[in-house]
């Protein structure tokens, strides 16, 4: 990802917990282009959907009925994470995402709290 960062990617700062591993991402000219008029945000979660075994959280904006992708973060863990640790990444994946679209007034998700906990 750093590879193409200055291209067409922001690397998110992730609070690396022992026992998870996260990458994240927001992609740049959507976030540049629609990030300001954002008023609601999707997110959205997969599980057990690839060989290297991530959760893929990805986070859409909604903009005049149509879907705008602005970031992703795919993450897993061994088991040895501590409580908690999965809800401060994602913590960190939204500050990001709120620090570029300032004007969320709604978010939608189908994750379950007691999950992320």
């Amino acid at each position: 990802i750093r590879s193409v960062e200055d291209y067409t990617t922001m690397v998110i700062p992730i609070t690396q917990c022992p026992g998870i591993h996260t990458i994240a991402f927001g992609l740049k000219d959507p976030i540049k282009a629609v990030g300001a008029e954002t008023l609601e945000v999707a997110m959205d979660s997969t599980w057990k959907t690839n060989a290297a075994g991530y959760e893929l959280y990805s986070l859409v904006a909604e903009i005049n009925g149509c879907a705008v992708p602005l970031a992703f973060l795919y993450t897993t863990s061994d088991g040895t994470a501590e409580e908690g640790a999965k809800e401060l990444l994602l913590q960190d994946f939204l500050d990001f995402v709120a620090k570029h679209c300032p004007n969320i007034m709604f978010t939608d998700s189908d994750k379950e709290t007691a999950k992320i906990n």
